[in-house]
């Protein structure tokens, strides 16, 4: 048979191995553009992105009112200034009759000039819809030249104070222009009083430097204490890959470093240990489950093989023996088939199925169906005389295996009792303490007992008691009923010395208070 392109080795259709696409993943996931797609670098951009919004949005809110209470101050500084003059050339009128005899312009212009504007400042006589006459503050600078004469004489308002910017050679003039009281739209006399706010304009950008250059050093440094800070916070995500990385089916012991915290990404690692613990023991439950059936079903099936290997067909006599003997061994398979399936089964929820279980009725139960075990002394030690929520036929499966134990490693004269009782917790002087209550069911034999070594180890899975106790079994019975103790939430024990008889004792703690008959 010719292989395919798909069989061929290297063929176009052969797929690489999962090792390989994975570590080729891992690989691109260390580049640049790894790095710029990474919730690090996101995180950290967004932070910025917010920042840079946030520090634009209260720079120009704050620089828009900076600039605007500025010129303000401009415009109310020139004002009382134009104020001043007009009120001097009133005054002059009123004192002087020489002045009162001048002409507005020429009182205007000798005020100005004994007023003397600052070096900044110029006061300038509109008269007739022109410029008559300027005094500038600095006499070797002149603010209102030639060019800006026409846009000055512009300005005039006769209705009251009008502001204006005008231009002067590329910095900013703020002026104000007054009407003299008494002037006409027709033949009218203004005051325009101009001062230059390119100092404070500069003063103002300089501020806005200094904040850009402020601003540009926060998001930076901002820059690198999140990118640590986000580093930190997100390295459980980067160990998490590289856990997950290293994860494979032969390999379910790894686990994520996690670190002090409850933050979101600490408990991400945390449920990811979790779910690996899970995997881990579902993964140990398995491969138990095959050594265990392993292990117990060679036996039975080495036994098979050599009674086939060794019978005579022709003699029907040793036909019937042999099949005798793989019919039991067929029955002693399908039961410890059986054992195994429940104890794989026994993690499941919906291995018990809870319900409302009068404690009286069930040990009267259970004593109906092992009594006819075996030649003993049967009885019931107490009875609690409590409803309790739990599941029926597991607990009677369990009970009646402790019986079934029980018969094993006793004598016909032995007596072997059942019990049942509910406790409370309580503190060391016997005060009761507010915690739920607790069932408690044991199955006692006055047989050879336990010895203390052994004690913990008959609860496993194939294990058993070396001297004494060892009788031949499959070694899951008191596997069986740990299980359905622990599905209960609760676990079982035995307390026993060498000698002197074993008390079997499943603890149940109830979920609720058990409710009395």
């Amino acid at each position: 048979m010719v292989p395919t392109s798909d069989e061929r080795p290297g063929g176009e259709g052969q797929s690489a191995p999962a090792g390989a696409s994975a570590t080729a993943g891992i690989q691109d996931a260390t580049g640049w553009g790894a790095k710029i797609h990474s919730v690090r670098f996101r995180v950290v951009a967004a932070m910025l992105v917010m920042m840079l919004a946030g520090l634009v949005t209260a720079g120009l809110v704050t620089f828009g009112v900076q600039f605007q209470e500025s010129d303000a101050r401009v415009d109310q500084a020139i004002l009382d200034k134009a104020k001043a003059v007009v009120k001097l050339v009133q005054t002059t009128k009123r004192t002087s009759g020489d002045s009162a005899n001048k002409t507005a312009s020429s009182a205007l212009h000798e005020a100005a000039e004994d007023i003397e504007p600052r070096n900044n400042e110029v006061i300038a006589g509109i008269v007739d819809g022109r410029v008559a006459w300027t005094v500038e503050g600095n006499r070797h600078r002149t603010l209102l030249n030639d060019g800006m004469l026409a846009d000055a004489a512009g300005l005039r308002n006769p209705a009251g104070a009008a502001f204006a910017e005008l231009d002067a050679d590329g910095s900013p003039l703020r002026t104000v222009v007054v009407p003299m009281k008494g002037a006409t739209v027709a033949n009218g006399t203004f005051l325009l009083v101009g001062r230059d706010a390119g100092d404070q304009r500069e003063h103002n950008i300089s501020s806005v430097r200094t904040y850009s250059l402020v601003a540009l050093g926060t998001l930076l440094a901002a820059a690198v204490i999140g990118g640590i800070v986000a580093g930190r916070l997100l390295n459980p995500l980067r160990r998490l890959r590289e856990a997950s990385s290293a994860v494979s089916q032969e390999d379910l012991t790894q686990r994520v470093k996690v670190r002090k915290g409850e933050d979101d990404v600490t408990l991400l690692a945390k449920t990811f240990n979790t779910m690996l613990e899970r995997l881990d023991e579902g993964a140990q439950q398995q491969q138990q489950f095959l050594d265990d059936a392993g292990h117990e079903l060679r036996t039975p099936l080495t036994i098979l093989r050599g009674h086939l290997e060794l019978e005579t067909v022709d003699d029907p006599e040793d036909v019937i023996a042999t099949r005798e003997v793989l019919l039991d061994e067929v029955d002693r398979m399908q039961r410890l088939v059986d054992d195994l399936l429940l104890l794989a089964n026994s993690g499941d929820p919906g291995f018990i199925r809870r319900e409302p279980v009068r404690i009286p009725e069930l040990l009267d139960q259970v004593m109906e169906k092992v009594h006819v075990l075996a030649d003993r002394h049967w009885k019931i030690d107490e009875k609690a005389d409590f409803v309790v929520d739990a599941d029926p036929q597991r607990l009677t499966q369990a009970l009646v295996q402790l019986a079934a134990n029980a018969v094993k490693y006793t004598e016909p004269s032995s007596t072997i009792a059942l019990g049942s009782r509910i406790e409370g917790p309580t503190a060391a002087d016997g005060t009761p303490l507010p915690a739920s209550d607790t069932l408690l069911l044991w199955v006692r034999d006055d047989g050879i007992g336990i010895a203390a070594e052994d004690q913990q180890r008959i609860f496993e899975r194939f294990g058993r008691a070396h001297p004494g106790r060892g009788e031949e079994g499959s070694g899951l019975g008191l596997a069986i009923v740990a299980a359905i103790a622990q599905a209960h939430g609760g676990m079982a024990t035995v307390d026993s010395a060498y000698g002197h008889g074993a008390t079997f004792l499943i603890r149940i703690p109830l979920q609720s208070a058990g409710v009395r008959v």
